[in-house]
């Protein structure tokens, strides 16, 4: 089994990964640990050096999740993406072809009563593998 767990440094992700090993591991997944960023909108020196300051930020969070997962027992994949997060999800699952993706839902957000984020809706509409999402 592979599984692709999608990990944004969040504690929602962490323990939706944290979740999703504790289910799978008696199988014994190939797991992809897959974080994205999101260049810079503006092409000003300050946008820059904040995405420079949040990319590494993001490398960091992956390469705590990966660890975590290898503490686990498991040989995990790490990807560090740069993109919007639903087109590079969509891109790594058609590449890595997943049996399972793991999302943390995002909920909260600008839209009250918003059970999922755009991400995770985008992928339930789009993915053509099964998608988990913990809440």
């Amino acid at each position: 089994m592979k599984v692709l767990i999608c990990h944004d440094g969040s504690d929602r992700a962490q323990e939706a990964m944290e979740k999703a090993i504790a289910v799978l591991k008696p199988v014994n997944p190939e797991v992809i640990v897959l974080t994205v960023t999101e260049p810079p909108i503006d092409a000003t020196s300050h946008d820059e050096e904040a995405y420079e300051e949040w990319e590494q930020t993001r490398n960091e969070d992956l390469k705590q999740a990966c660890s975590w997962v290898a503490g686990q027992g498991l040989n995990p994949t790490c990807v560090l993406a740069v993109g919007d997060p639903r087109v590079m999800i969509l891109n790594a699952i058609k590449s890595k072809a997943p049996d399972l993706v793991v999302v943390a839902r995002r909920g909260g957000g600008v839209i009250p009563g918003m059970h999922l984020g755009s991400v995770s809706a985008y992928l339930i509409r789009h993915a053509e593998c099964p998608i988990l999402i913990m809440h």
